[in-house]
C-alpha cells in the first residue's frame, strides 16, 4: 500500500536523476504548486508517485512513476490501481509525456487526450545565451537595445543577500498590472514568495537585473534533471520591461555559470494564451513535451 504525504521540499535532491524533461516532474513544483492542486506523493523502492487533485481533468490523477533508475511497470500499475480502489475513483492519469505514454499503453488500455496550451517549450540554452542567427536576430537587438539604454546595468546571480530584490520586481510587477487594469492570478506571488523561503532547500537559482541602480528583472529556476533547467518564474518591471528587460535577463541566465551545465531550458507552457504563446514561439524552441491525460478502461 502506499503511504501518501503532502509534497515537500527533501523532493528536491531525492529524483533529480529521473531524466525527465517536462515542468510537472519538476520536484520543485511539486512543492511549490502543491496547495494549487492538493499534490500528494508517495515514494517506494526508490520510486516517486505523485497524485494530484486539480480542477480540471488535464491536472487529475496520477502522474507517471518517476525513478533514477527504472521501475517494473506492471508492478507500479498494479499498485496504482489498488491505490485508486481504495480512493474509490476510476484509475485516471495526468501529464504524461509521451514516452511515458507509450510505456503504459503496453500495460493497459487508456483513452489519451491532450489539451492545447499544456506542452512544455524546451530550448537550447546555448541558443538562448548567444541568439545567434536570423530567427533570432529581432530578440539580439531587443537585448542590445536594453544594454546600450542602460549601460551601468549588471546581472547577478540570487543569493540570501539579494534575494529581496527579486521578490521586490515580482512584488511591482503585480503591482503594476492591477494599476493597469489587468486581471493576473495573485497565487503565483504567493508561490513565488513560498520558493523564497525555501530557496536554498530546494536548490533553486537564478539572477537579479539591475538598472540605474535599481532592481529592473528577476528570474527562478531550478534544474529537473542533468539534462534541463526549468524556468519557474521572470519578471521585469517599469520602464525597464517596455525597454528590453525580460529579454535581458533571459538571456543573461541562460549565458550564467549557473545554467552552463545544462543543455537545455524548459520555460513551461503557454496554457493557450496567444500572447504568450507568440512569446514563446519568437525564441525558438528545440521541441515541446507534449502531455496526456486519460483515464483507464
Amino acid at each position: 500500500m502506499l503511504e501518501w504525504q503532502l509534497a515537500n521540499t527533501a523532493l528536491s535532491v531525492l529524483f533529480h536523476g529521473a531524466q525527465t524533461l517536462g515542468s510537472d516532474t519538476s520536484p520543485v513544483n511539486l512543492f511549490l504548486l502543491a496547495d494549487l492542486f492538493h499534490t500528494e506523493v508517495a515514494v517506494q523502492d526508490g520510486i516517486l508517485f505523485r497524485h494530484f487533485q486539480g480542477n480540471t481533468d488535464n491536472c487529475r490523477g496520477y502522474g507517471a512513476p518517476l525513478a533514477a533508475d527504472g521501475f517494473d511497470g506492471e508492478k507500479e500499475l498494479s499498485l496504482l490501481r489498488r491505490d485508486a480502489e481504495r480512493r474509490g475513483e476510476p484509475l485516471s492519469f495526468c501529464a504524461f509525456d509521451e514516452r511515458q505514454k507509450k510505456l503504459f499503453d503496453g500495460l493497459c488500455n487508456v483513452r489519451w487526450f491532450s489539451r492545447d496550451g499544456d506542452g512544455d517549450y524546451i530550448y537550447k540554452r546555448e541558443s538562448l545565451a548567444q541568439l545567434s542567427g536570423k530567427k533570432l536576430h529581432a530578440k539580439k537587438n531587443l537585448v542590445n537595445r536594453f544594454w546600450r539604454r542602460f549601460p551601468d546595468a549588471s546581472y547577478h546571480p540570487i543569493t540570501k543577500d539579494n534575494i529581496a530584490d527579486a521578490l521586490a520586481v515580482a512584488e511591482q510587477w503585480f503591482v503594476e498590472k492591477a494599476e493597469d487594469g489587468i486581471d493576473v492570478d495573485m497565487s503565483e506571488l504567493a508561490h513565488i514568495r513560498k520558493a523564497a523561503e525555501h530557496w536554498e532547500a530546494l536548490g533553486l537559482f537564478g539572477g537579479v537585473l539591475y538598472a540605474e541602480g535599481v532592481p529592473a528583472a528577476m528570474t527562478m529556476a531550478s534544474a529537473i534533471s542533468p539534462q534541463v533547467i526549468d524556468v519557474h518564474f521572470e519578471k521585469a518591471v517599469g520602464a525597464f520591461a517596455a525597454e528590453g528587460a525580460f529579454a535581458a535577463v533571459n538571456q543573461a541566465f541562460a549565458a550564467s555559470e549557473a545554467a552552463a551545465p545544462y543543455p537545455y531550458i524548459n520555460r513551461e507552457e503557454d496554457m493557450g494564451m496567444p500572447g504568450l504563446r507568440k512569446a514563446k514561439e519568437a525564441y525558438r524552441p528545440a521541441f515541446k513535451v507534449e502531455k496526456y491525460y486519460g483515464t483507464a478502461e
